[in-house]
């Protein structure tokens, strides 16, 4: 969640270590301590994802505020106030059906504790959207050469940065999947090296490296002196200026803005995000010759039109077909 946030320890679990910060909405601590235990609960016990938790926490803040603005209480929100919620919200139609669910299953949470008699959200329905393509920004062969070869691999930060997206690129992985892998979870298996990926609802899963990946990781972990530390972050942050790994784990944030900043510096105008790697590794695979299937089972998607939205060969219009347009 934002920097917005702040921690309610008094009703917060008792748990080793530091408890994630919960906002409050004004509305929900209004309508009493049960409530705003079992909202608190809503997020620390039911929602296991920190991805999910702070898409829901956007969300059910912008609607609980949004509530509050028009005096409504929590006891009072009904299917009709969250339907007028949907139709006047600003957001794109993938966006405000993920406030729905938000919604939806914030009261369904409710229910199942016994706080309220039923979910007001459940009769509500979505926009209808149908997604052929993905929207996410890929980069082509030439770029993304282009942004690894700008990176200044003569200190271990450039080397990291380096083995970082090539871990994307080469293995189609999620971003937050290849920043929480730890020093073991690059290891050998035969005579090749694999990665071991943190996915989803706790489930790993194991891929070969590809042999440019080896090397770039070889590098890198070899720089940082890793080798010995299997339990450390694998990708690390780095003290200022100082190019010294601090074995604190790499955020999202902080590799995006490194990311940004590579393609800046190799001349790239594609607005390039932490995800384009993915979809340019898939869509790499595909034109040389790779199966879907294949890309499916690289990529750990559940289904194979996950996969189709980050096929993007349909992007490439030749120049030779556009001069077909005569007048």
């Amino acid at each position: 969640m934002t920097s917005s946030l702040v921690p309610n320890q008094s009703l917060a679990p008792q748990a080793p270590g530091r408890p994630p910060e919960i906002y409050l909405p004004s509305l929900i601590t209004e309508a009493g301590p049960e409530i705003s235990r079992r909202y608190i609960e809503f997020f620390l016990v039911h929602l296991r994802n920190k991805n999910t938790r702070e898409a829901y926490g956007s969300a059910l803040k912008q609607f609980l505020d949004w509530c509050n603005t028009y005096e409504l209480s929590f006891d009072s929100i009904s299917a009709i106030s969250i339907s007028a919620y949907v139709e006047s919200h600003r957001g794109s139609p993938p966006t405000i059906n993920q406030h729905l669910t938000a919604i939806r299953s914030l009261f369904r949470w409710m229910v199942a504790g016994g706080l309220i008699d039923e979910n007001p959200a459940v009769e509500v329905k979505g926009i209808r959207h149908k997604v052929k393509i993905g929207k996410t920004p890929v980069l082509s062969d030439d770029e993304v050469k282009a942004l690894l070869q700008v990176i200044d691999v003569s200190h271990v930060v450039g080397l990291r940065d380096r083995a970082l997206i090539g871990t994307m690129f080469f293995s189609f992985a999620r971003i937050s999947a290849v920043l929480a892998m730890d020093a073991k979870d690059y290891f050998p298996k035969g005579k090749r090296y694999w990665l071991k990926l943190h996915e989803k609802g706790g489930r790993y899963h194991e891929i070969p490296a590809h042999h440019t990946l080896e090397h770039y990781i070889d590098e890198y972990v070899e720089a940082a002196g890793l080798a010995e530390q299997s339990a450390v972050p694998l990708f690390q942050t780095t003290r200022g200026q100082s190019r010294k790994l601090t074995g604190r784990r790499l955020q999202l944030q902080e590799a995006l803005a490194m990311v940004q900043r590579k393609a800046k510096a190799a001349g790239i105008s594609t607005k390039v995000c932490n995800h384009s790697f993915r979809a340019s590794g898939i869509t790499n695979f595909l034109t040389h010759g790779g199966s879907l299937d294949n890309a499916q089972r690289i990529a750990a998607h559940e289904d194979s039109r996950t996969t189709k939205l980050y096929d993007r060969r349909g992007d490439v219009i030749s120049l030779d077909e556009i001069e077909r347009i005569r007048l």
